[in-house]
C-alpha cells in the first residue's frame, strides 16, 4: 500500500561498481497508473502533474513511500531527480527508505544551500547523523540527481554523480522507499529508477496494454473493499467492506459482507449488505461463494461455518469441524470449486520458516475425505511459500491454477499477485510462481484475486487510487495468465412429473475412477444450479433428494477444449408406481451383455435407493437400436438387463424385488436414423411396480 505522512520536522543542526542489476521499475510520472498518493488542501499537496510528482510540504514536512520488492542483503540502487522550486533553502529533501509503523527510517537528503545528510533511526550508527557541507549541489530551481547504491554490504551516496557519503549498509526496518520534503517547500520529483539483482519471474509472453477497470461507485466506497469473490457465471460479486457506518457493527473493527449483481459484467447494481444471520456485529470474512451460488462459507475464530440459501433467506448449516492455528493478525481463505479443498494463510509452527517474533504467513490446504471429514493441514511447500508473507490464495475452477499474493517472491510492490500450476495430487508440487507483471501489480498493495469460470477476466483489490483505501477492479486476462478451460453447466432441478423446481443436492462424479468429485445445491425457490467441470474426465451428473429417483446425466469431457457453457436441467422422478426413468450412465462392451466398470457408480446408487426403500419393487427393461436381427437384439437386451439385475442382487437387493425383460428394438425413443438417435435408443430403464 502506498502511504503518505505528515513529517515531524528534522532540524538542520564516481559510481559504485555493482553486479549486473535489473530495472525493477522506472517511474516517469506521466500518469498515476501506479497509484501514488495524491491529496491537496490549503496546507499541503501531493499530485502527479505535468510529468512530475509535485510535493508542497506543510510546516511539519511530508513524506511518501511505496513497497517495492527489494532484498536488502543484495546489491541494488535507486535514484531520482529532485527540483526545489520554492521555499526554505536550509531544509532537506530527498529519499526515505526502510520506514516502518514505529517511525523507524533512513533518509538521504540535501538542501538547496549546499548541505547533505544521511540519517538513520539505528542509534548505534553515529556516523550517519550530521549535516555536511558539500560541493556540487544545485541551487533553487535547478534539478539535483540523488542516488543510493549498495554493493557487498557497503552503501554509497551520490549527488549529481559525485560520491558524498560511504558507509556500512544501513538496516532496513521495513521494505519501503519514497520521497521526503522538510518544512515549507515546493518540490518536483522525476525519473525515479530502482534497480536490483533480484530477477522477477515473468510470463514468457509478458502482456502489455492491460487496463484496470474500477467497478465504480455502485461497489466501491470511501471505505475498504477487500476479499472479493466472483460467482462462477461472473454475474454476482461478494466482498467484504470494512469500517463502514452501514455495517452491522458500525465503523469499529468490524466488517460486513456485501454483494452486487450484473448482467453484462460492466454495469453493476448498487451493492447491498447480506444482513443477518451472515453478518454480525464483529468481523465477517467470506471464504467462498459456492459454485452453485446457493452456499457461502465464512471464517470463524478457528473453524469455518457453512450457510445455505433457503426459501426465507440464508441459514447456517453449522461448522465444518476444521481446526487451525494462526498467530498472524490477518487470515485469508478460499474454497475450491468442487468443495473438496480449503486453502488458507496462517502463521503457526507448521510454517516453513517459523520464527516466534517474525511475521510470516504460509499457504496451507485441508482436504475433504470420501467420508465427508476434513483432514490435516498440508503446507504447500517451499516453491510457493517463502520467508515473507503469502496471502489471499485462490484456486481457479480448473482445480490446478493457484493465484496468490506474496511479498517474498520478487515483484513490484508490497504484495504482488503470482500464478502457479499444481503438477500432481500431492498439493506440494507446483510450477515456479510467475509474477503477473507490472501492468497488474503496482508498487503498492495488490491482492485478493478472483476469477470466474470463463477465466478471461479477473477481479482484484488495489490501493492504487479510486473511491477509497482499497477498491475492487477488473482486468481482462491475456491467455498466458488464464487458468485451464472448464465447462460451466447450468440448469434447473425439476420434478419430472410436475416440472416444478426442487431444492436438491447436485453430485458430479468421475465415473472412470468411480469417485465423487464435487457437490452443490440448487436454489429452493427456482431450482437453479451451476457447476464447473474441468476437462479430462467422463462425468456422471445427478440431483439427489429424499423421496425421488434421480435421472442421471452423462458428460464426456475427456478431450480438452475451450471454455464453454452448457445448459442441462436435472429431473427427479417421484417414487410412485408407474414412474420410470433411464439409467443413462450404464456402459456395456460392444455387442455384449458385459458391464463396464464405469457403470458401477450408477448401479451402486440404484442399489442404495432400493435398500433405503425396502418395499420398493421394480422392473428393469432393456432396449436396443434396430441394427441387427430382431431375435438377436431381444436376446442381447434381455442378457444386458439380467447383468444389471445380477449386479444389484450381489450388492444386497433381493432378487424377488426385480423383474427383468428385454424388448430389443421394439420400443425406440426416437427414430433410428442417425448414430446419435441410435445411441439414445440403446438403454436400460427401470420402472416402479410396487411402492
Amino acid at each position: 500500500m502506498i502511504r503518505s505522512y505528515i513529517l515531524t520536522a528534522f532540524c538542520l543542526t564516481r559510481v559504485l561498481t555493482c553486479a549486473q542489476l535489473t530495472v525493477v521499475f522506472q517511474e516517469d510520472f506521466k500518469d498515476n497508473h501506479l497509484g501514488w498518493h495524491e491529496a491537496e488542501d490549503k496546507h499541503q499537496a501531493a499530485q502527479i502533474k505535468n510529468g512530475h510528482y509535485e510535493i508542497r510540504s506543510p510546516e511539519s514536512g511530508w513524506f511518501t513511500y511505496i513497497y517495492p520488492t527489494l532484498n536488502d542483503q543484495k546489491d541494488f540502487s535507486f535514484e531520482a531527480t529532485f527540483t526545489q522550486t520554492e521555499g526554505n533553502t536550509d531544509t532537506g529533501f530527498g529519499f526515505i527508505w526502510g520506514y516502518d509503523e514505529d517511525a523507524s527510517m533512513n533518509v538521504f537528503v540535501i538542501s538547496s544551500h549546499g548541505y547533505a545528510m544521511v540519517w538513520t533511526s539505528d542509534k548505534s550508527r553515529t556516523e550517519a547523523k550530521t549535516w555536511k557541507k558539500i560541493e556540487g549541489v544545485n541551487s533553487l530551481g535547478v534539478p539535483n540527481v540523488l542516488k543510493v547504491e549498495q554493493h557487498s554490504g557497503w552503501m554509497k551516496f551520490f549527488v549529481n554523480g559525485n560520491e558524498v557519503f560511504s558507509m556500512k549498509a544501513l538496516p532496513w526496518f521495513n521494505k519501503t522507499i519514497g520521497f521526503i520534503a522538510y518544512a515549507r517547500m515546493h518540490l518536483l520529483v522525476d525519473n525515479f529508477v530502482l534497480m536490483s539483482d533480484v530477477k522477477i519471474n515473468l510470463p514468457a509472453d509478458l502482456p502489455t496494454g492491460i487496463m484496470k477497470e474500477n467497478l465504480g461507485a455502485m461497489i466501491n466506497s470511501p471505505y475498504d473493499e477487500v476479499t472479493p469473490k466472483i460467482s462462477v457465471d461472473g454475474k454476482t460479486i461478494y466482498f467484504t467492506r470494512k469500517y463502514s457506518p452501514e455495517n452491522t457493527g458500525g465503523i469499529k473493527d468490524a466488517s460486513d459482507i456485501w454483494y452486487s449483481t450484473t448482467v453484462d459484467g460492466v454495469t453493476w447494481t448498487e451493492s447491498r449488505n447480506l444482513g443477518s444471520p451472515i453478518n454480525t456485529s464483529g468481523v465477517n470474512n467470506i471464504v467462498s461463494i459456492g459454485q452453485d451460488n446457493n452456499s457461502i462459507l465464512l471464517v470463524t475464530a478457528t473453524d469455518f461455518e457453512l450457510f445455505e440459501r433457503s426459501d426465507t433467506g440464508w441459514i447456517s448449516k453449522g461448522l465444518l469441524g476444521v481446526h487451525y492455528e494462526n498467530e498472524h493478525q490477518y487470515f485469508e481463505a478460499s474454497q475450491s470449486a468442487d468443495g473438496k479443498a480449503i486453502l488458507f494463510t496462517a502463521k503457526n509452527k507448521s510454517s516453513l520458516f517459523y520464527e516466534e517474533h517474525r511475521e510470516e504467513k504460509d499457504i496451507f490446504v485441508i482436504l475433504k475425505g470420501s467420508d465427508g471429514k476434513w483432514g490435516a493441514l498440508t503446507n504447500l511447500g517451499p516453491v510457493i511459500n517463502t520467508h515473507g508473507n503469502e496471502a489471499s490464495p485462490v484456486l481457479a475452477d480448473d482445480g490446478r491454477t493457484l493465484y496468490f499474493a506474496s511479498d517474498g517472491h520478487p515483484g513490484y510492490g508490497g504484495l504482488d499477485i503470482f500464478m502457479s500450476k499444481r503438477i500432481d495430487d500431492t498439493w506440494t508440487n507446483w510450477t515456479i510462481p510467475v509474477n503477473l507483471g507490472p501492468e497488474i501489480n503496482t508498487y503498492g498493495f495488490d491482492a485478493y484475486y478472483t476469477v470466474p469460470a470463463s477465466g478471461v477476466v479477473a477481479y482484484l483489490c488495489t490501493g492504487a487510487g479510486g473511491f477509497g483505501k482499497s477498491d475492487i477492479v477488473r482486468i481482462a486476462l491475456p491467455p498466458s495468465l488464464q487458468p485451464d478451460p472448464v465447462v460451466l453447466v447450468t440448469g434447473n432441478v425439476l420434478n419430472a412429473k410436475t416440472k416444478t423446481p426442487l431444492q436438491a443436492q447436485i453430485v458430479f462424479e468421475n465415473i472412470t475412477l468411480r469417485e465423487e468429485v464435487g457437490e452443490a445445491v440448487s436454489n429452493p425457490s427456482t431450482g437453479d444450479y451451476s457447476i464447473v467441470l474441468p476437462y479430462g474426465t467422463n462425468y456422471g451428473l445427478f440431483a439427489r433428494a429424499k423421496g425421488f429417483l434421480s435421472v442421471n446425466e452423462n458428460l464426456e469431457l475427456t478431450d480438452r477444449s475451450t471454455y464453454i457453457e452448457l445448459r442441462k436441467d436435472l429431473l427427479l422422478v417421484p417414487i410412485e408406481v408407474g414412474e420410470s426413468l433411464a439409467l443413462n450412465n450404464l456402459f456395456f462392451e460392444q455387442g455384449k451383455p458385459v458391464l463396464k466398470p464405469e457403470s458401477y457408480p450408477e448401479l451402486d446408487r440404484l442399489a442404495a435407493i432400493l435398500k433405503e426403500n425396502p418395499t420398493l419393487e421394480i422392473e428393469l427393461s432393456g432396449h436396443t437400436d434396430n441394427v441387427g436381427k430382431q431375435r438377436a437384439l431381444v436376446q442381447l437386451s434381455q442378457a444386458r438387463v439380467l447383468a444389471v439385475k445380477n449386479y444389484l442382487v450381489t450388492h444386497g437387493v433381493a432378487s424377488s424385488r426385480i423383474v427383468s425383460k428385454g424388448y430389443g428394438a421394439s420400443k425406440p425413443l426416437v427414430r433410428n436414423d442417425s448414430d446419435a438417435n441410435r445411441k439414445l435408443n440403446r438403454r436400460v430403464e427401470f420402472s416402479v411396480t410396487k411402492k
